[in-house]
């Protein structure tokens, strides 16, 4: 490209796939390598909305360490999830496969608006054949269902996931997660404020969208040949084809992204401390337990969002930040 004043070798990350999410409640693909007292690895939620706050920097090799700042927060509320199943995963050449599962004797009523209940189900059979089947299980993962009638949005129908339960021993393991069997577990049983979280969602989506908008490419000039808005070229005579370095036309948002040490600013119970004077916009208030998240996080409001342990390095040490106010002003004009 000796015509450019500036080397453009392509437009775009290339790192990031740009597929729609097949489905809204996002699944992690690896989880912490966790030792210790057994416990889930992650929790859902539903986003909420943002706010921002005043805190002391307790960074100590920050420029502003032990100063007053000012920083953004995504509010997420966390209903109880409830424990309905347990699954183990066993090793094979071809990656993880499940071995046995079994259900929970009694569950919700409005789990039945998302899975079929078997009407004859032998809790005991399956609990023995599970515990026979220990030997080879190398990964143990609760099946978990929300409660998002708890919530105001409106949504009736309960999401289901599968989340990881950490520990040492898979017997260990067995027993903790027998013993939430049926149960509600609360956002203060899985983490705590001053933790790093990493935060899996779908983000919002924009449709079918072209070059320009989807990989800021350059319009042309207004006397290119064909198309203004796209490539000058897709690619060479030889090889014949088009390259997947070409900036082309496609889906844009509705993907899974990651976020990675999202520090948990606070944890509460009671929303009316937290919620902006109205509501948040598109939200409403927060009527269970909530997390407030440091910065932003990927997707709209409404949407559901995976709480994972951090499987890289906290950037800091995990202690709880001394917030002096959070914004309760009014976010609708």
């Amino acid at each position: 490209m000796g015509h450019r004043r500036v080397s453009a070798p392509h437009r775009s990350s290339l790192g990031y796939r740009r597929v729609r999410a097949r489905r809204i409640v996002p699944a992690p693909r690896a989880w912490q390598k966790y030792e210790g007292a057994p416990k889930l690895l992650g929790f859902l939620g539903i986003k909420a909305g943002m706010t921002h706050c005043i805190y002391v920097e307790d960074r100590p090799r920050s420029h502003l360490a032990n100063r007053e700042v000012s920083v953004a927060l995504t509010c997420i509320e966390t209903p109880p999830i409830v424990v309905f199943g347990l699954r183990g995963y066993a090793k094979t050449p071809y990656g993880l496969k499940i071995v046995v599962d079994f259900l929970a004797e009694e569950t919700k009523e409005e789990l039945k608006r998302r899975v079929k209940p078997p009407k004859k189900y032998d809790f005991e059979k399956r609990k023995k054949k599970f515990e026979s089947n220990l030997d080879q299980i190398v990964e143990l993962r609760a099946v978990i269902h929300t409660q998002p009638y708890l919530t105001g949005m409106g949504m009736k129908t309960p999401q289901i996931a599968e989340i990881k339960i950490g520990c040492n021993d898979v017997k260990e393991g067995y027993e903790y997660g027998l013993s939430l069997l049926g149960k509600e577990v609360l956002i203060r049983d899985v983490f705590k404020s001053g933790e790093f979280v990493d935060t899996i969602g779908v983000t919002k989506g924009k449709g079918f969208q072209g070059p320009v908008k989807r990989h800021g490419v350059k319009i042309l000039q207004h006397k290119s040949k064909g198309t203004k808005r796209g490539v000058g070229s897709i690619g060479p005579w030889r090889p014949s084809r088009t390259m997947w370095t070409i900036p082309r036309y496609g889906q844009m948002g509705f993907h899974i992204r990651t976020e990675y040490n999202k520090r948990i600013m606070q944890i509460g119970s009671d929303g009316a401390q937290i919620v902006p004077k109205g509501g948040f916009v598109k939200y409403g208030v927060v009527k269970n337990n909530y997390v407030l998240l440091k910065g932003s996080i990927p997707g709209p409001k409404k949407r559901t969002i995976m709480l994972r342990e951090p499987v890289r390095k906290a950037p800091q040490q995990e202690k709880e930040p001394q917030i002096l106010y959070i914004s309760t002003r009014s976010q609708q004009g």
